[in-house]
């Protein structure tokens, strides 16, 4: 009798737990009064196929070159539109600085440090090669670019704690304040790009809203 009692008590708890509402739960995971924009994982929702890539290090913009593959791969096989593909990048750790602009990489000598060289010149970049094609570039480069690959629905994450960590480096080697340089940031991530807690919450908070994973190097 005692283990039928445990036996049904147990049953009744595993009922309650798949009567829970997906509407309550739904509400347990939504911000409340978040300073973080979650807008993103909407548009994520409204597309059919998703992608997140783990963009953790520069690799010669790897994940630029993999997002585009995806779109057009996808409208290849299964002629899907844009509206219905919908990559995302999550840049973090080293690979935090392909959502940096021109200023940034500038001011900063980010190309010089990461040994990213500029196609147009062939020296060490003084502008974010990743974000906008150079003139004269080609269909297949200009693919490639953040800027394309945003009109066409991409979506871009920056880890905050990557951001805070190169802002102190910054701050040290340029004898300033961490949180100054820290604002330059915010006020120059590529336009489209959303700064996120972390690449650990977008990687995951993608792929719960229905991403396949990916890495992006």
């Amino acid at each position: 009798m005692t283990c039928r009692r445990d036996f049904l008590t147990g049953l009744g708890v595993l009922t309650a737990a798949l009567a829970v509402d997906p509407d309550e739960m739904a509400a347990e995971l939504a911000p409340r009064a978040s300073p973080w924009d979650t807008s993103w994982i909407e548009r994520l929702e409204s597309a059919r196929f998703r992608v997140v890539f783990n963009a953790s290090e520069i690799n010669d913009g790897a994940a630029m070159d993999y997002a585009s593959t995806f779109l057009d791969h996808f409208h290849d096989v299964h002629a899907t539109t844009d509206q219905q593909t919908r990559p995302v990048i999550v840049f973090r750790r080293l690979g935090t600085s392909m959502a940096f602009n021109d200023l940034l990489w500038q001011r900063y000598a980010i190309g010089e440090d990461a040994k990213i060289s500029d196609p147009a010149t062939h020296s060490p970049a003084t502008r974010n090669v990743f974000w906008r094609e150079r003139e004269g570039a080609s269909p297949q480069e200009a693919a490639t670019k953040l800027e394309t690959l945003h009109q066409r629905g991409l979506i871009s994450l920056v880890c905050n704690f990557a951001a805070n960590n190169w802002s102190r480096r910054m701050a040290e080697r340029t004898h300033r304040a961490a949180d100054e340089v820290f604002g330059e940031v915010r006020a120059n991530l590529v336009p489209g790009a959303i700064l996120v807690p972390s690449g650990i919450y977008a990687l995951i908070r993608a792929q719960n809203a229905g991403c396949a994973y990916m890495p992006g190097t």
